[in-house]
């Protein structure tokens, strides 16, 4: 399978444009949420052992992703970063928030969809400068994940579920040709988002 990273652009501008057009969501308010449940790389794709889950944090991956919008060097780790917010999004879409803290400052951040698309640019625009234009994925498929609402279920014991980067990646090739969408997609692009970083850690 090969990733192009242009291609990845297009898939989030598709998805985006259908939200801002069919939904009407231009902005995105996360106000009752920060930490989710992951599988951390390389473990996410090794199936020879039980997968350990840890705790990562929307509020950290949104400075981190804010720091290079601000002109910081983006590093492999910010695609993952910006996967994770990706499926915030999604879920967000599903399940708009019933939080009583909206108006609230504290833990609160708002996602600007157009802001989704100038961050991915930016990432790739680093790695193809560097020369990376596509990535070989021949060795991935399957990953351990956290489906939503789960993730961010921290009241009981998560359930793991298996995901398919192939698979992934064919559905996300139909948001490109036949502009059809779904808030799975979202997700899906999250998890190739993942790929992506794990492999230019790599390198």
């Amino acid at each position: 399978m090969q990733i192009r990273l242009q291609q990845l652009i297009l898939a989030l501008t598709g998805l985006v444009k259908w939200y801002q057009q069919l939904l009407g969501i231009d902005v995105l308010t996360i106000d009752d949420m920060d930490r989710y449940w992951v599988v951390r790389s390389p473990e996410w794709t090794e199936f020879h052992q039980d997968p350990k889950l840890s705790v990562g944090s929307l509020l950290e991956d949104w400075a981190g992703l804010q720091r290079v919008l601000e002109g910081g060097t983006p590093t492999a780790v910010d695609f993952e970063r910006l996967g994770a917010v990706i499926r915030v999004v999604s879920d967000r879409i599903l399940e708009p928030s019933t939080s009583e803290t909206r108006g609230s400052k504290a833990g609160r951040i708002d996602i600007h969809l157009r802001q989704l698309l100038l961050l991915l640019a930016m990432l790739v625009e680093h790695y193809q400068q560097a020369g990376v234009d596509a990535l070989e994925i021949d060795d991935m498929d399957y990953y351990w994940v956290v489906e939503p609402p789960d993730w961010t279920d921290f009241q009981k014991d998560p359930s793991l579920c298996v995901g398919s980067l192939i698979d992934d990646w064919a559905e996300l090739q139909r948001v490109l040709k036949e502009d059809i969408v779904t808030t799975v997609d979202f997700n899906r692009l999250g998890a190739v988002l993942r790929t992506v970083s794990e492999r230019l850690g790599r390198q």
